[in-house]
């Protein structure tokens, strides 16, 4: 195998495993943090829909949190399937933003990324998020 379609392959398994294992946790996080339940059941049946009732507030709070960590784990499996896709056009390693070539060391860290350093920073201020 030469050394460029070992490197492609090596990617492919990398990201591959990273996809699947996003699916895991977001499957196991669901059914740990019981987010397959309804409401009542979490509260043991009573629900009295009372904000100031510590419980319901209490697993509203909780239902928030893990509504973001799975969005998190979504928007990371996303990420993902990007970069596969961008592997497939042969894009991969191309900043999809400004068109520069993504330093090596930063694919080799976060194999995912489809920007450069500058673009995904400039991204995450203009998505409310930290870099």
């Amino acid at each position: 195998m030469k050394e460029k379609d070992h490197e492609r392959h090596e990617r492919i398994v990398r990201l591959e495993a990273n996809r699947a294992e996003l699916v895991r946790l977001a499957r196991q996080f669901q059914d740990e943090a019981g987010l397959n339940r309804s409401i009542a059941e979490s509260v043991g049946g009573v629900l009295t829909r009372d904000y100031e009732d510590t419980d319901f507030a209490q697993v509203m709070s909780d239902r928030d949190v893990n509504d973001r960590l799975l969005q998190l784990l979504a928007e990371n499996r996303e990420q993902v399937e990007r970069a596969l896709s961008r592997l497939a056009e042969g894009k991969y390693g191309i900043c999809e933003d400004c068109g520069t070539r993504i330093p090596t060391e930063r694919l080799r860290f976060r194999p995912e990324a489809t920007r450069c350093v500058d673009c995904q920073g400039r991204w995450d201020r203009l998505n409310r998020r930290s870099a």
